[in-house]
């Protein structure tokens, strides 16, 4: 006997889970020349990144990815030259550490995204936008939790939430950005 909106296919998600996420979501802009559209067809409850039970609502951690790349992965997808350091793993060798992409959204702001693979050390992410004129940081958005097995709950629904964090003025164009080790990064550049 069948009951009335059953739980089904409600996978918990983890941080791990987020910084994959954030990483594809990297990819497909990186791919922007043939990745042309790019959806999540489930949204809530089944394989998810909304949860909602007894009335109440939370997010899954894929949810905040998701929703950076919606809010501020809108305009030209740009390519950025990145040099990073490097890992070997079981099936590749020489993987950034970091991975990242920039959009220039249509008002001029320049939008980062950032995922810092390394497990322990933070990264210093420096860059140069002289080419882009007078920009400023509006905005770094970190995700990042100490435990990567760690989940938003119905009793806990605020375990993983992006913060804003404060970040260091442009110097003539140049920016140094510190990624904490295993962390979704969204920056955003603009008009001075």
């Amino acid at each position: 006997k069948w009951g009335r909106a059953l739980p089904l296919l409600e996978d918990a998600y983890n941080f791990e889970d987020a910084l994959l996420v954030g990483s594809i979501l990297i990819t497909f802009l990186k791919n922007a020349d043939r990745v042309r559209i790019a959806c999540l067809a489930q949204l809530v409850n089944v394989i998810a990144p909304i949860m909602t039970r007894n009335g109440k609502v939370w997010e899954q951690t894929i949810f905040w990815p998701m929703m950076h790349a919606s809010r501020y992965g809108r305009g030209t997808a740009l390519r950025p030259i990145v040099s990073s350091p490097v890992y070997d793993c079981q099936d590749y060798e020489k993987v950034p550490l970091v991975d990242a992409t920039a959009i220039l959204d249509d008002e001029g702001n320049l939008i980062i995204f950032a995922v810092n693979r390394d497990l322990k050390e933070d990264i210093l992410l420096q860059g140069d936008l002289r080419a882009f004129g007078s920009l400023r940081v509006l905005e770094h958005i970190v995700l990042h939790h100490d435990d990567v097995k760690a989940v938003n709950t119905e009793e806990n629904p605020k375990e993983v939430i992006p913060i804003s964090i404060g970040a260091e003025p442009l110097d003539g164009g140049r920016f140094e950005i510190r990624l904490p080790s295993l962390s979704w990064n969204v920056i955003r550049l603009g008009k001075a």
